[in-house]
């Protein structure tokens, strides 16, 4: 083991810089003449300048955001195992990550840590931490965003002991994480399915809209294009997809299989069952709601997604 498998790592690194950097200046130069009008309290909505890009720089730019996914795993895994590299270091990385990946979306990522509440001594409460994107940003803006945070992530990088790259592959390797490049704004539903209940095709249409007000792609096993097994599919699905989503409303041995091969890659999945629907021991120590109606579980998913995105609900135009 020397020194090339971190430098590849580099390599990686300025290959998406060098593309980035193309994608900026193509985004600007489509912009030119164009003017943008500011949203309340002068902030710009979050997909303005995105949604007036062509399909070319849209795709290219999410061709970026793939290869930074891809990376992201390795650079990861060795800076926890490189011992003068701290969890804040590491931390800095996730921020890093996804502040590059906001760019290429042409908005803002921001997060803030938790603040103590309190009035002349005493403590009222506390504002939990929080993240976000909801800010558009001119291509020019994103590109300086874009650069701070290829400069943090480079810094990383050169501290990593080479030593602990190959060995940061094969823990990867072995946890699954890196046998399919994780897919940007995709939910994998994993649900009961039954042609002879309506009501399990209306959970899954209100799953999948939900989603889709949040600007993420849902799917489930039976949208799946796919010319072998469809369990290798699946397999594969749940290995991709950002977001994964279960229904554990009639308690069917695959979705509990589906919910058990998520964990063991240390992926989150978000659990809910209709109510009275009983929990089984295998995920009691899950939190998994109860939803009452298709209402109730559109407003609690909303809710859901809003915290783990940083976003808000897409305006319909």
């Amino acid at each position: 083991m020397d020194k090339s498998d971190r430098g590849k790592l580099l390599k990686d690194l300025e290959s998406i810089h060098k593309e980035g950097v193309d994608f900026f200046r193509k985004a600007s130069q489509s912009f030119e003449g164009k003017s943008f009008l500011p949203y309340p309290r002068g902030k710009i909505e979050r997909n303005e300048f995105w949604n007036k890009l062509d399909d070319i720089l849209q795709k290219k730019a999410q061709t970026i955001v793939t290869e930074i996914i891809k990376v992201a795993p390795l650079i990861s895994e060795s800076a926890r195992l490189t011992t003068f590299l701290s969890q804040t270091d590491q931390i800095d990385f996730g921020h890093a990550i996804k502040g590059l990946r906001s760019s290429l979306h042409l908005c803002r990522y921001r997060y803030w840590g938790p603040e103590v509440l309190h009035d002349e001594g005493t403590v009222l409460g506390v504002e939990p931490a929080g993240q976000t994107d909801d800010d558009g940003v001119y291509p020019d803006t994103a590109l300086q965003i874009f650069e701070d945070c290829h400069r943090r992530i480079a810094s990383i990088v050169e501290l990593v002991n080479p030593l602990t790259v190959q060995i940061a592959e094969k823990n990867i390797i072995t946890t699954g994480q890196k046998s399919t490049a994780i897919q940007t704004d995709i939910a994998f539903i994993m649900m009961w399915m039954e042609p002879d209940r309506p009501d399990l095709e209306d959970a899954y249409l209100t799953v999948k809209r939900t989603f889709e007000q949040f600007g993420i792609s849902a799917e489930r096993a039976d949208d799946i294009e796919h010319s072998g097994k469809i369990t290798e599919e699946i397999i594969n699905k749940i290995r991709s997809s950002e977001f994964l989503y279960a229904d554990l409303t009639g308690a069917r041995p695959n979705v509990y299989y589906e919910v058990g091969f998520a964990h063991a890659l240390s992926k989150k999945v978000i659990l809910y069952r209709k109510s009275s629907e009983p929990l089984h021991f295998d995920l009691a120590g899950y939190n998994c709601p109860e939803y009452k109606n298709f209402s109730d579980l559109e407003k609690k998913l909303n809710k859901r997604l809003e915290s783990m995105t940083g976003r808000k609900i897409k305006e319909k135009k």
